[in-house]
């Protein structure tokens, strides 16, 4: 019942009231049958038990500093994406812990109720900034860990790599790693502006400037490479003018390790030179 969004819609209605008015819960309950849409009990019960409003000794009404970080957003949207934000990381239901895995490959476990208060805070489509930000957050918040900074720094190089890729061959890109971690490439392109064949892009990103460029390659990235007609790796290094190098999935390949006796490698560690790095690079 928590997942809807007329609720939540008037949740954040009463906790603009509670702002605005100086009401005790009882008067509230005694005053309005229904608040908005929704029961005035379970607003109500909602906002208490997620911690949006609190009581005093007296009975008095306020909403707490997590409430107003509901009441503080532009719009009802950005209130709602909020909203699901807490109630996420409080229930921890189970379908949670598949948002690590990609917003596509998690929707389609989401119940009905809970696809319904993802599409209405546009959550499921779009690919703007806050958004991406906000299914990162959440993704690591349910397993317990924070936004790191190398995290933030891979979404800036694939953000470079859709624009990159654009220009080239003025066709919207598919942003696949943030769909689903399960791909075994970041970005899905088409191979030129008169070559409609799928180009799968791998892309890394370093803010080192100190002569080498290093990544690590997982297996499932290689595996999918190795099956890949098409395959590059977009490698950036960010600095005031952040630069690519495009290398092909066979200049890698000297560099993967192979599997011995009972023995198999799930991620590979690989440093390149700059030097090495123009020597490799195929961009036009």
């Amino acid at each position: 019942m928590v997942f809807s969004v007329g609720i939540l819609y008037s949740v954040q209605k009463f906790l603009q009231f509670i702002s605005d008015t100086k009401i005790k819960a009882i008067e509230f309950s005694a005053a309005f049958n229904r608040y908005e849409s929704t029961s005035s009990q379970i607003v109500l019960e909602v906002a208490e038990s997620f911690n949006w409003i609190q009581l005093d000794l007296e009975g008095n009404l306020s909403v707490t500093v997590k409430g107003n970080e509901i009441l503080t957003q532009k719009d009802m949207l950005y209130a709602l994406r909020v909203q699901l934000k807490h109630l996420i990381e409080m229930v921890k239901p189970s379908w949670s812990y598949l948002i690590h895995k990609g917003r596509k490959e998690a929707f389609q476990y989401f119940p009905s109720d809970v696809k319904q208060c993802f599409k209405e805070a546009e959550l499921i489509n779009s690919y703007d900034r806050d958004v991406i930000e906000w299914w990162d957050i959440l993704a690591l918040a349910v397993r317990g860990k924070q936004l790191d900074t190398q995290l933030e720094i891979g979404r800036t190089g694939e953000e470079l790599s859709l624009e990159y890729e654009r220009k080239r061959v003025n066709k919207e890109p598919v942003w696949q790693s943030i769909e689903s971690n399960l791909s075994g490439f970041d970005i899905l392109s088409v191979v030129s502006l008169e070559e409609s064949t799928p180009l799968r892009i791998e892309v890394k990103t370093s803010t080192n400037v100190s002569g080498t460029f290093t990544f690590y390659l997982t297996r499932n990235e290689w595996n999918v490479a190795e099956t890949s007609e098409n395959y590059l790796f977009h490698l950036w290094i960010l600095s005031e003018t952040p630069e690519i190098f495009i290398i092909d999935k066979n200049a890698i390949a000297k560099h993967i390790p192979t599997n011995q006796g009972n023995g198999s490698w799930e991620n590979v560690k690989i440093i390149f030179t700059l030097k090495e790095l123009n020597s490799l690079d195929i961009k036009e």
